[in-house]
């Protein structure tokens, strides 16, 4: 049979090939993808939600059975289930009743996410749960966004919220590196991005795109991992990359910190206003609500 993931692991390799640190000090992105690979492995049930949604048929019952294969996910999705993200009309005592009222689709992609979400660890540059809620509103307007267009509604969430998976990964594993890159950007009055191209030779997207073609998701959302703020060009309008980077303007533009940069204030771009977007964001609660989600989530994965 052939290996679905053929292609994706040839483009890997090359990018790894193509995109080299010129300091030789400093990790190239293949040694931290290869370090991240071995100390960080996308956890098992992960693994299992991802090939199981590679097939439409699936059912309720083989999520179901999946996750509550592991206990922790269990416990966390209940929670998640039963807290003000869904508020949901009765208690939801199973994980089966999680996926018959929920719908499968959604509890996939939640139960996916909130494998990454995983543990807090103290950071040297990030702040944790400003990352996070940054990381799950995002998600959450990407999904709004998905569903007024009518596209990507199956990979918006998930994307958004995994978008900047390479930020997290690259403080954990050489915070003195991402140190450096903020002092150079501060110093040579560059974004993130440019001090980390100039410094690395590659940015933490790439890192995060390499990471998400090395668990086996699905290329599309790799790539709006690694696209999400590119340098190079912009993203096609109708890609799931050009998505989910609308959507972290959107977030940006009102206020919330990804964890890195001082909050803004806010002041939604002018492209929004009086836009089907703003009106479904509003028939779903407003920002207030993308926010008390955001929160009932991060309480949920990490309570």
């Amino acid at each position: 049979m052939d290996d679905p993931f053929a292609l994706a692991r040839a483009r890997l390799a090359a990018r790894l090939a193509r995109e080299r640190s010129p300091r030789p000090d400093l990790p190239q992105l293949d040694e931290l993808l290869a370090e991240v690979a071995e100390l960080q492995p996308l956890p098992a049930v992960a693994t299992k939600i991802l090939q199981l949604g590679e097939n439409q048929q699936f059912s309720a019952h083989e999520l179901a059975t999946i996750i509550a294969s592991d206990q922790v996910l269990t416990a966390r999705l209940l929670r998640l289930a039963n807290s003000a993200y869904y508020g949901a009309a009765r208690r939801i005592g199973t994980v089966r009743d999680a996926v018959v009222l929920l719908g499968f689709r959604t509890v996939q992609q939640v139960a996916l996410a909130s494998c990454l979400v995983g543990n807090p660890r103290p950071l040297a540059n990030l702040e944790y749960l400003d990352f996070w809620q940054f990381s799950i509103a995002t998600g959450l307007l990407s999904e709004i966004l998905a569903r007024t267009e009518g596209r990507h509604q199956d990979a918006a969430f998930t994307a958004g919220v995994i978008h900047n998976i390479g930020l997290l990964t690259l403080d954990q594993q050489r915070p003195h590196v991402l140190t450096e890159v903020l002092t150079r950007a501060r110093q040579q009055h560059e974004t993130l991005h440019q001090a980390e191209r100039g410094l690395l030779g590659y940015t933490d997207a790439d890192l995060g795109g390499a990471l998400a073609l090395h668990w086996n998701f699905p290329e599309e959302l790799a790539e709006a991992v690694r696209s999400h703020a590119s340098l190079d060009a912009t993203p096609p309008p109708e890609s799931l990359a050009a998505l989910v980077m609308r959507a972290r303007i959107f977030a940006r533009s009102y206020g919330l910190s990804d964890g890195l940069r001082e909050r803004p204030d806010p002041a939604p771009d002018a492209e929004w206003a009086g836009s089907q977007f703003t009106y479904s964001l509003e028939r779903e609660g407003g920002m207030d609500r993308i926010l008390e989600r955001a929160d009932a989530f991060i309480a949920a994965t990490l309570g």
